[in-house]
């Protein structure tokens, strides 16, 4: 467990502008000058319309967008092997970019991680279409979003208010992406610094920080000496609030494993085979998937390409080492599975063999670098 505080930008232009009272605009400020890139994620549009930028000046920080849950964009990409970057990530994300530390494509001195509490992502087609066909409004009339108590709310340019329970989207096959549902890592505890709005008053714009590392409380003093962000003592209640959304949304991830990664680990090893062969048949070896993949960095050279490319094998080995390959390192952030032509469920695939893994081990990639994967140390449990 870190530090906890209440925190809100310094500058009335940034509380005003920033999500929950513009903390984490003020910690980018502070951080501005100290490193070489300074990523985040902005608006360029609607809602669904983002690109990654790098900030240049404090100009641009007033502009910086924290919540856009219907843009899956995964920020580790950006990060460079011996440049001093500060980025903004969503816990998968960050689970990454872990992942590629204990790889030395990025060294952890050089990075300041700033996590965003996360309940889950959007697919933008399905949820431009759920706008379309549940409430008749065009997604360019949406000017902001947000996942808060159990619902889906979205705030229209004309002063509307629509809501939605999370469940009943989900149930009927809108809501968030697959791999957000079970995911059930949301608080950001392998980042320098966690922020959100779980466990603030709803009346105040405040962002609740917590810090779990000596570089996240540098960063936290300096932004405070500097005037860039204020802080306070978070209320006991609401600290206990936050710990308490936190358990249900975990809670409910592991419902939805259950639900559905359950089912495949109950076949018998043939049927589960052939049902991997099955959604496997569609592929046309384009490789997207581990293109888009946040932890396969290897290069030309990677495993992933060691079969021949005439492979005519039931399921390629390219996949069958993929599997092998991210059962220890897979953090369910799902880009596999949207990158995907043939709409292949990659990431539903890849987790049933993640979770396995963790389930006998008990290791889960990307919540620290200290935690070496039981393959890599040769510490497997008895009778693996």
């Amino acid at each position: 467990m870190g530090t906890e505080y209440w925190g809100w930008a310094g500058e009335a232009h940034l509380r005003e502008h920033g999500e929950s009272g513009g903390a984490v605009s003020g910690l980018l400020a502070s951080v501005l000058s100290s490193y070489d890139e300074v990523i985040v994620i902005r608006k360029t549009g609607t809602v669904f319309e983002a690109e990654v930028h790098t900030l240049d000046s404090p100009q641009g920080i007033a502009r910086v967008q924290g919540a856009l849950h219907a843009v899956s964009i995964e920020l580790s990409h950006y990060l460079q092997l011996g440049r001093k970057t500060a980025i903004v990530l969503k816990p998968c994300e960050a689970r990454a970019v872990i992942e590629n530390i204990k790889r030395n494509h990025v060294r952890r001195e050089d990075v300041l991680l700033i996590g965003l509490n996360c309940g889950g992502t959007l697919p933008p087609v399905k949820t431009k279409e759920y706008l379309r066909s549940q409430f008749g409004v065009s997604p360019g009339d949406i000017a902001k979003e947000e996942i808060a108590k159990g619902n889906l709310i979205f705030f229209t340019t004309d002063g509307q208010e629509l809501s939605r329970s999370i469940d009943e989207l989900e149930e009927a096959g809108y809501g968030r992406r697959e791999s957000c549902r079970y995911c059930d890592v949301k608080i950001p505890s392998m980042c320098d610094i966690a922020c959100g709005n779980w466990g603030t008053p709803a009346e105040k714009h405040i962002t609740f920080l917590e810090v779990f590392t000596d570089a996240g409380a540098a960063a936290l003093e300096a932004a405070v000496d500097g005037g860039y962000v204020s802080v306070s003592e978070p209320g006991e209640k609401l600290a206990a609030v936050r710990k308490k959304i936190e358990g249900i949304m975990v809670k409910m991830a592991k419902g939805w494993q259950e639900k559905m990664l359950g089912p495949f680990m109950a076949m018998e090893p043939k049927e589960r085979l052939d049902a991997i062969h099955a959604a496997l048949a569609p592929c046309i070896g384009c490789y997207a998937c581990r293109k888009a993949c946040p932890v396969c960095k290897c290069g030309d050279d990677c495993k992933c390409f060691q079969a021949d490319p005439d492979d005519q094998l039931p399921i390629s080995m390219f996949h069958a080492v993929r599997f092998l390959h991210l059962m220890e390192s897979c953090v369910g952030c799902g880009q596999c599975s949207d990158a995907c032509p043939m709409e292949i469920p990659l990431a539903h695939l890849h987790q049933l063999f993640a979770k396995a893994y963790e389930g006998r081990t008990g290791y889960k990639p990307g919540m620290s670098c200290g935690d070496i994967p039981p393959l890599s140390r040769g510490d497997f449990p008895e009778g693996y």
